[in-house]
């Protein structure tokens, strides 16, 4: 999985597994409460993460069109990190954006003292510690998994070749 996609994939996967944790409970999508979750989601560093997603997907495709494409001159480049992070801010951090869509699924999935509770944590010293820490562990966490992928694939597609091989399927190639 390219580091874009990943990074997408992980504040989704963050929000959802937030999501997760609580039963859904419905009440009012009041101006307070809305207030309340755009505040959470700026204490808890998830709007933070949000704010980085553009600066990490407009760096990885331009590295990836200098790979496949050396020849592209320095200031055509320059074009088009202009208008990837333009678009990426627009469509993260712009009005009905990640961060704008957030805010109906914390309100129906929390209810306002839910919200509140959050919020007097996340503004509690260990809080704001944790949501210092997050983006850190998560790098390290990617780093980890990534090592861990490695270990894994030789064993995996050894096995998987002696399985099928075993139900008489031979595969020429298994993908990396």
């Amino acid at each position: 999985m390219s580091a874009p996609r990943f990074a997408i994939s992980l504040v989704l996967s963050l929000c959802l597994a937030l999501v997760a944790l609580c039963p859904a409970r419905a009440d009012e999508l009041t101006p307070q409460k809305q207030a309340d979750i755009q505040r959470l989601l700026d204490v808890s560093g998830g709007a933070a993460l949000g704010k980085q997603l553009p600066a990490v997907i407009t760096r990885q495709v331009v590295l990836s069109l200098k790979q496949k494409r050396p020849d592209i001159p320095a200031q055509s480049l320059a074009v088009v990190e202009r208008e990837v992070m333009a678009v990426m801010k627009q469509k993260l951090e712009g009005p009905g954006g990640m961060l704008d869509r957030l805010v109906p699924l914390y309100a129906k999935t929390f209810t306002q003292q839910e919200i509140k509770d959050m919020l007097a944590f996340y503004e509690s010293p260990t809080g704001r510690k944790a949501a210092a820490a997050l983006p850190g562990l998560l790098r390290e966490g990617q780093k980890i998994g990534e090592e861990l992928a490695k270990e894994i694939g030789p064993e995996l597609k050894r096995r998987l070749t002696e399985a099928l091989s075993k139900e008489g399927v031979v595969l020429d190639r298994l993908p990396d």
